[in-house]
């Protein structure tokens, strides 16, 4: 059987680097090699590629390494004496791309317009939704014109509002949760009980971002539910997973709680009764189809006196053996491969 050639790109520059490692490394294993050749293409933290193009290519554990570790090991074992630009990528005849990144320009439209430039299709949303997504502010403005329920928000860019006159003047009560609002991961969040508690949050992520997101905190049920999509002829259907219930070891689902080992009790399905699970499926369709995704995306929600109120949606959401998506498709009885073989044939029509 003629395998079709397959470039996964995992790493990237963002602050989810090692996370995009470890999910790759379940992907790669994954993936069904009678259908496809795999070729690991390692993006290190400066944006250089390290493309694995040999027969067959060695994806090492990294359980427990650094990145420069796992740098050494994956362009030793693999014989890759330099490194090259993305353009690179043009040299190796790879007939699509399997998106293993997360966050920042991995996942906000950047790499997916700069594949499209190529002429290189890759799985996941396109340029347009990758963005939308990510842009926590513009995805919230959306959700809204479709009815799902969003707890009111304000966002905040540095050098153009007076940050401190608005979290003074909130049009809503403390407390309040806050966020980059193009992070992604977790990272930087927290909760803020007083103007004073948020300025400093806000001050913490304007050092690395330009904006921030300040919403008012909803309490109850924190859950996240996936949608995959197949091909049916022509067609891409898709469909809403069961969701999962997080109960976070700390205060809240932090970049902590989700990736580190017992940070989280996951439980899936979720036990939230038939009518808020298939609230929950119609809102996360909805979700995905007016962002624009594609192939796949997972949304995160807060159920509060029986309301699932949307946090937000990820277009290339974790991809490690028992990150969400996997767990909820192994819950329907769908295995990864056959799910990692649908996005490819997505991205391949």
């Amino acid at each position: 059987m003629i395998q079709t050639k397959i470039a996964l790109l995992f790493g990237g520059i963002s602050g989810e680097h090692i996370i995009s490692i470890r999910s790759s490394h379940f992907i790669f294993n994954t993936i069904d090699r009678d259908k496809y050749q795999v070729c690991p293409v390692y993006i290190d933290q400066t944006g250089k590629f390290w493309i694995a193009d040999r027969k067959d290519p060695v994806y090492p554990d990294p359980t427990g390494k650094t990145e420069t570790d796992f740098l050494t090991e994956f362009s030793t074992t693999n014989q890759i004496t330099k490194f090259t630009s993305g353009a690179g990528l043009l040299e190796h005849g790879f007939s699509a791309a399997f998106l293993g990144l997360h966050g920042g320009p991995g996942e906000d439209g950047r790499i997916q317009g700069f594949l499209d430039t190529l002429g290189i299709p890759h799985t996941g949303s396109g340029v347009l939704a990758s963005a939308l997504a990510m842009d926590k502010y513009r995805a919230n403005l959306l959700f809204q014109t479709m009815g799902i329920p969003v707890a009111p928000f304000v966002d905040l860019e540095k050098g153009k509002s007076d940050a401190r006159k608005i979290v003074l003047n909130l049009p809503f009560e403390f407390p309040v949760f806050i966020k980059p609002t193009l992070g992604g991961s977790s990272v930087n969040t927290g909760m803020a009980k007083t103007p004073e508690e948020a300025m400093v949050l806000v001050d913490k992520i304007f050092v690395s971002e330009d904006r921030v997101l300040i919403q008012k905190l909803i309490s109850g049920t924190e859950v996240s539910i996936g949608v995959l999509e197949k091909k049916e002829g022509e067609k891409r259907i898709p469909f809403a997973l069961v969701p999962t219930e997080i109960r976070p070891k700390s205060e809240f689902f932090d970049f902590e709680a989700k990736y580190t080992k017992g940070g989280s009790e996951e439980i899936t399905p979720a036990p939230v009764g038939e009518s808020i699970t298939k609230k929950l499926q119609e809102y996360t369709l909805l979700c995905h189809d007016v962002l624009g995704c594609k192939g796949y995306s997972r949304t995160d929600f807060i159920i509060s006196d029986g309301v699932p109120y949307v946090l937000e949606t990820n277009t290339l959401p974790g991809m490690t053996g028992t990150s969400l998506i996997p767990q909820q498709a192994k819950a329907l009885g769908i295995e990864m491969k056959e799910v990692f073989t649908w996005l490819l044939s997505i991205a391949l029509s």
